[in-house]
């Protein structure tokens, strides 16, 4: 069965009916016709787009407070701010100028919207060459939107990139180095504090390699994600699942086997992840029991080249979806097919919004 519904195409696999649905929450869903489109969870209809003025949302990502998406076009050099709730552009900026490009890498933007801290690369354009700046960090201004702070490198350490993350409070920024992590405080931007993050499991199972990934279904102030290790002694890459908690610099972990090649997505209530381990050739659903530490099971399923998965806001569906025009919705239970929605463009991103008792 096909239905049209708001210029969208619900295909509806064989015995599976309309009333399987993810939660109560919204997607929204850069597209490469130059708008963010906005998607009822309940029903997965488009329900409205908000036009965007820097051309294709290429990278979008939630406020703390998820009340606000930031976008960056695919040059990075432009950022716009939506409002969710009234579903507009609120703001927008950029430090290009005239023969001046500014590359904006990365973009940390603290709690309370205060500020950002940006790395920035520029270009400066010469009648005869091109002159590439330094890796620069900067504090941005986002009411007055102007650089107000350039900030020294940790440890006078040069980066191509910076994985900055702040704390809930907006307090604190913690800068990632080789080997510790770097507290600083957001309002004078000088070190304060330290944390040995290696200290904080077994020494003996090597040095600990962890994103930090941000999830929606987290906690405030607390990460959780996949971590990989090699056995100093048996040179064994192995992985696990790790929780930090920022705040009290403390590390939670379990090892779940040889490493393998699968990212991670927490469910509503932090009882179960899912996982998506895509090879060519070979695409896979696991199942991970984070209350009995270990892997439930693997699925394989019919896969797309390039893919991204996100678990619904009630943990009944798995979403897949980017790249491509489509998202196909899977039920978490018997991992099969339930109905694919095609949104007549090409996507850039997905976010989902839970509503507030799903998080």
């Amino acid at each position: 069965m096909t239905v049209l519904a708001c210029g969208m195409t619900i295909l509806f696999a064989a015995g599976i009916g309309a009333q399987e649905v993810g939660g109560k929450g919204t997607i929204y869903v850069g597209t490469y016709a130059k708008k963010i489109l906005v998607i009822d969870e309940a029903t997965m209809k488009t329900v409205d787009s908000i036009p965007t003025s820097i051309g294709i949302p290429y990278n979008m990502s939630l406020s703390y407070n998820r009340s606000h998406i930031y976008a960056n076009d695919p040059a990075d050099e432009k950022v716009e701010v939506f409002d969710l709730a009234t579903r507009k552009a609120i703001n927008s900026f950029s430090l290009s100028r005239d023969s001046l490009k500014v590359q904006i890498v990365s973009m940390n933007v603290d709690p309370k919207e205060r500020f950002a801290v940006l790395l920035i690369r520029t270009t400066r354009r010469r009648p005869d060459r091109y002159e590439i700046g330094k890796p620069t960090l900067v504090k941005f201004d986002l009411a007055k939107k102007v650089v107000t702070d350039t900030i020294p490198w940790p440890l006078g350490q040069e980066r191509e990139n910076a994985q900055i993350i702040f704390s809930p409070s907006g307090d604190l920024m913690y800068f990632f180095t080789q080997d510790d992590i770097l507290i600083y405080s957001a309002e004078t931007l000088k070190q304060v504090d330290k944390w040995d993050l290696g200290r904080s499991w077994d020494e003996g199972l090597g040095r600990f390699n962890f994103g930090f990934p941000n999830d929606v279904f987290e906690e405030p102030g607390f990460y959780t994600g996949l971590f990989r290790t090699t056995d100093p002694v048996n040179r064994r890459a192995m992985m696990g699942i790790a929780r930090v908690d920022l705040v009290k610099k403390s590390v939670e972990f379990f090892t779940l086997g040889p490493t393998d090649n699968v990212s991670m997505r927490l469910a509503p209530g932090r009882k179960r992840a899912y996982g998506l381990k895509s090879q060519t050739g070979l695409s896979e659903f696991w199942t991970f029991d984070l209350d009995s530490h270990r892997v439930l099971g693997k699925t394989e399923f019919k896969g797309r080249p390039r893919m991204g998965m996100a678990v619904s806001s009630n943990g009944k569906i798995i979403y897949i979806h980017t790249a491509g025009t489509t998202i196909d919705l899977y039920d978490t239970q018997t991992f099969k097919l339930t109905r694919t929605v095609d949104l007549h463009a090409d996507q850039t991103r997905f976010l989902l919004v839970p509503p507030p008792a799903a998080r």
